[in-house]
């Protein structure tokens, strides 16, 4: 192995997904960077799924009279990691393989909380500017009666209720449930538990 195993993987986020790259895996693993190439082009798995998971570009690497050349290479999804890491076998790929793991787990981990925290803050935003519409939210996901809802929030039509409603489904803050009747179509989303 090229480096100690105390060190951690890159692992990256590009365009909203965190990947790692060939060069990286060739590295960790200690084999040569034409071989991880090969082998991922050898995978033996669907075309959508190499699309989704090893998507192919390049790295420029400087040349002579400051001319630059570009490297194949690939960004790897987590799934396109563990699945080419299955052919990579011994002792230390397996400590790779649960470093690189590991790694993976910790950052979509941190990515989850930070996008809740988000989520939590803009909608106490929108419910300081907005201060009717978590009486209106609540007692929709509950399913009071269209008449309970107008006495709870002041407001005189049904149809100011429900534009207010549609309001709130543009922010993410209710979403309509298929199939249910006016009095229950709404619903508070929940957050992803994974």
């Amino acid at each position: 192995m090229n480096q100690p195993l105390a060190s951690k993987p890159d692992i990256t986020m590009v365009r909203g997904r965190l990947i790692t790259t060939s060069l990286e895996v060739a590295e960790r693993f200690g084999k040569n960077h034409r071989d991880v190439l090969r082998a991922v082009r050898n995978l033996e798995c669907s075309e959508s799924f190499r699309r989704r998971n090893f998507a192919p570009t390049f790295q420029e690497i400087p040349g002579p009279k400051n001319s630059m050349r570009q490297e194949p290479m690939f960004h790897i999804t987590r799934d396109g990691f563990a699945f080419l890491a299955m052919g990579f076998t011994g002792k230390e790929a397996a400590q790779w393989k649960e470093c690189f793991l590991e790694t993976f787990n910790r950052m979509e981990q941190s990515l989850r909380a930070t996008r809740t925290m988000r989520a939590i803050r803009m909608e106490e935003t929108l419910f300081t500017d907005h201060p009717r519409w978590e009486t209106i939210r609540d007692a929709l996901e509950i399913g009071y009666p269209m008449e309970t809802i107008l006495r709870l929030t002041g407001y005189k039509s049904p149809s100011s209720i429900r534009r207010q409603a549609r309001a709130m489904e543009r922010y993410g803050l209710l979403e309509r449930r298929k199939g249910w009747k006016e009095r229950a179509r709404w619903r508070v989303p929940r957050l992803d538990p994974t």
